[in-house]
């Protein structure tokens, strides 16, 4: 994978296929309150058509689980289509929101070594950069050292190199990253970190 060569000691993969932005910053805020001697590296893949689910059983009936591990087989996602549910995945509101997740878990994990990346934004994402939902978290994500923004996505720098997806063919430019786009993708990464002295 792309962050190979970012890792150190243990590697604790939250990674779930379909996984919805919310239950990465979910999982990544309590990994984070729960070791604050942990390094973080979260990359954000598609931020539309996915509701995270918790499917545990209610009240009295939960499972009760003894730590986060436990937790895991209880996240699902419920997808749907963007098109029919505009009020919930308007662009707007998407991007609020991951922002402001953004500035949440950097506040939480202040202290700590952590890098957030997007895996599949288009070059041609739409952001409302001034709206009053978006400018002032757009202002202060920017100037988060460890928020990698957009336009450093996986999926535009493989489209602007002509990396395709392994599985193009079924999802076109939304498909899942070859190993030579993960390569690419890493080079670019360790750059800006480099750039930025982000990692120790």
């Amino acid at each position: 994978m792309w962050y190979a060569q970012l890792v150190r000691g243990e590697l604790i993969d939250r990674t779930r296929v379909s996984a919805s932005t919310q239950e990465m910053f979910l999982l990544a805020t309590t990994d984070a309150v729960s070791n604050p001697t942990a390094r973080f590296i979260l990359g954000t893949g598609v931020m539309y058509s996915r509701m995270m689910l918790y499917t545990d059983q209610l009240y009295a009936d939960e499972q009760r689980p003894d730590s986060i591990d436990s937790c895991l087989q209880h996240f699902d996602t419920q997808q749907l289509d963007r098109a029919l549910h505009v009020g919930i995945y308007h662009h707007t509101l998407v991007w609020s929101q991951y922002l402001a997740n953004v500035i949440s878990f950097g506040s939480v994990a202040q202290g700590q070594q952590w890098l957030i990346t997007h895996m599949n934004a288009p070059a041609n994402e739409h952001i409302a950069v001034t709206h009053p939902l978006i400018q002032p978290l757009l202002k202060r994500t920017m100037s988060m050292p460890g928020y990698i923004d957009h336009r450093h996505s996986c999926r535009h720098l493989c489209e602007q190199a002509g990396i395709l997806p392994h599985d193009h063919a079924q999802y076109g430019w939304d498909g899942h990253h070859s190993e030579a786009g993960q390569h690419y993708f890493g080079q670019h990464i360790q750059t800006i970190i480099k750039e930025r002295e982000l990692w120790t």
